[in-house]
């Protein structure tokens, strides 16, 4: 569970830094930066961030490696998050519910059917979050040097903000 929580705190603060290059493009204070721009996902803050610097600014960051690393991490973080976590009765083991492909009922009105009830283990534990938290560090890092090459100067610490 520290593990699931360690990814959602990174994911949050990758969205919390792509927010702030969004702000400092548009040179908004951070108050008006959240009433303006909204807090958009990951993907869509990044999206906005290559439209600004598609207009005058160069940078050496690979922008679609960067973009489809963010799209992977959103998705897992998204699942982490929002899935359902259950426990294997003989192993006592967590694991993560998933509902197979998609699903529709049948159409005739005299048979009841319903979603199998059988979870499936997707084989999501401690080692890929500690994977995924990985990822998104090196996301972290990718973003910094966006900030740099995008503003001419490093990104703001935290200590700098408050």
């Amino acid at each position: 569970m520290g593990e699931i929580g360690r990814v959602i705190v990174f994911h949050a603060y990758v969205e919390w830094r792509l927010s702030l290059i969004v702000y400092e493009f548009l040179h908004l204070t951070r108050v008006l930066g959240r009433l303006v721009a909204r807090d958009a996902r990951a993907t869509d803050q990044f999206d906005l961030i290559c439209d600004l610097i598609s207009l005058n600014v160069k940078t050496g960051v690979d922008l679609i490696r960067l973009r489809k690393s963010l799209v992977s991490v959103t998705t897992q973080r998204d699942l982490l998050a929002h899935g359902t976590w259950t426990r294997d009765p003989q192993t006592k083991a967590f694991f993560l519910r998933l509902a197979k492909g998609s699903w529709t009922p049948a159409k005739s009105k005299k048979v009841k059917t319903k979603r199998s009830g059988k979870p499936r283990a997707p084989g999501y534990g401690i080692d890929e979050c500690r994977s995924l938290s990985q990822l998104i560090s090196g996301i972290i890092l990718t973003v910094d040097e966006l900030h740099v090459d995008a503003l001419g100067r490093p990104a703001p610490s935290e200590e700098q903000l408050h």
